[in-house]
């Protein structure tokens, strides 16, 4: 079993992470970045803040900084 094929049968990102050392020579091509993106956590790419921070008084407000 080649390591593509070995990476192609995992199921689950625990599964790809207990063999994780196994695909370090993985060569990356349209089916391995679709199954990639199958086993994967998705990531939260939103911009803006989580806590806002609330302006304090007396301070300037400097934009482009």
């Amino acid at each position: 079993m080649t390591v593509k094929e070995k990476f192609l049968a995992t199921k689950t990102y625990e599964e790809f992470d207990k063999n994780r050392e196994s695909f370090k020579g993985l060569e990356f091509d349209q089916d391995v970045l679709d199954h990639m993106d199958k086993i994967f956590p998705k990531c939260y790419g939103g911009k803006e803040e989580l806590y806002k921070t609330p302006p304090q008084p007396g301070k300037k407000k400097i934009i482009g900084r």
